[in-house]
């Protein structure tokens, strides 16, 4: 059984290779160049998100890109199946340290990293999935507030430059779209969503006050509907749920609103590569929050795709045309809590090609990766 997981883990691990590496293809060297010996702390480093991150920067030491190697501390609570034994793929790369905590407690840990001087500070970790974080809101709350307070601290004291992920969806309904970075939405406090949405917003205050007061380097990145190999079947988001009614042979069904006339919502959709050198290149180049008469969201990036704005049906074909498989699907109305979800999601991505970045991926190039790893990965489960 310890066999199969493995292998699987290897697996999953190379089908991430590729799109790790077009990121960093198109980084540059200036860019990449600024983690020559740093010290970076990695939370959530065992979510979907984060072993891109971390294997970007193992990848970085593979290639010998610096002088001096990057120093990785790779920490997660395993809280939402992550277990424990899959980090079993990392447990001998070196200058790489695995660190489980939950920096949510109080102190997040800080006395096993107060004689480790960190360069840089990560905050990737939250639950980001439908499925946990409806299981799991308190949690949700705690690791985006709790947890970005103390890792805050943590950056303070280090003298580290600190990156936090929030989400597209602290804009709600946007108005305005493409949405940019200082457009202000009005998020709901009072459903399913709202642990994970709010909690978000909160953590990007947390971070400018930590800014403004104290002068701590912080950043953040607002990421838009990213999608790859390694997100888990149970996710629930949309890509990992028409993986796995392919897989499984089923009827998925679409939410649409309207009787008469039915109104489907529209979304583009990042692969991971893109979403990774967006990333990177904010971690790396982008301005702190907190400057006295900045603009509003100063030090805030979207991250995403600006292009191919589609409906679920428009991406099924997609799907259908990369996997040379067929899926049946029906619309439906959506549950209540649904009854706040926008119609349309775009960013506004100025100010990230600002930074000298453009997409390394295409939507089309991102959906083949995904379905040939999911349709070997994935079980088909209802």
């Amino acid at each position: 059984m310890v066999t199969e997981l493995f292998r699987g883990t290897s697996f999953d691990r190379e089908a991430r290779k590729p799109l790790v590496e077009r990121a960093l293809d198109n980084l540059g060297g200036v860019t990449g160049g600024k983690l020559d010996g740093a010290r970076v702390l990695v939370t959530g480093a065992r979510g979907f998100f984060g072993r891109y991150v971390v294997e970007a920067l193992l990848e970085m030491n593979n290639r010998g890109a610096h002088a001096h190697p990057i120093e990785i501390v790779a920490a997660d609570s395993y809280a939402v199946g992550n277990d424990e034994a899959r980090v079993e793929e990392w447990r001998n790369a070196p200058n790489l340290t695995l660190w489980r905590c939950n920096i949510a407690h109080a102190g997040g840990g800080l006395p096993l990293i107060g004689n480790r001087h960190f360069t840089h500070i990560w905050h990737l970790a939250g639950i980001a999935s439908p499925y946990w974080y409806k299981k799991l809101p308190e949690e949700t709350i705690a690791v985006a507030v709790d947890g970005t307070r103390n890792m805050l601290r943590a950056a303070r004291e280090h003298d580290a430059r600190f990156m936090f992920t929030s989400s597209s969806e602290v804009y709600q309904t946007a108005n305005e779209v493409p949405t940019p970075e200082s457009y202000v939405g009005a998020i709901p406090s009072t459903n399913e969503r709202s642990c994970y949405d709010v909690s978000k917003l909160m953590a990007e205050t947390l971070c400018y006050v930590e800014a403004l007061k104290h002068g701590t380097h912080t950043s953040a990145i607002r990421i838009h509907n990213t999608f790859g190999p390694g997100m888990a079947e149970v996710d629930r988001r949309i890509l990992p749920r028409i993986a796995s009614a392919m897989k499984g042979g089923r009827e998925m069904k679409v939410f649409a609103k309207g009787d008469h006339q039915i109104h489907l919502p529209t979304r583009t959709y990042s692969p991971a590569a893109n979403t990774l050198l967006g990333f990177l290149k904010v971690a790396l180049e982008g301005v702190s929050m907190g400057t006295p008469h900045a603009p509003p969201a100063h030090g805030i990036y979207n991250v995403g795709l600006d292009t191919d704005e589609i409906t679920v049906p428009q991406l099924i074909s997609r799907c259908v045309k990369s996997s040379g498989k067929e899926l049946a699907y029906k619309l439906v109305q959506p549950p209540e809590h649904y009854e706040t979800e926008p119609m349309r999601r775009c960013p506004d991505l100025t100010k990230l090609r600002a930074l000298g970045w453009s997409p390394c991926m295409s939507l089309d190039e991102g959906v083949e990766h995904f379905f040939k790893w999911s349709q070997q990965s994935y079980q088909g489960i209802d």
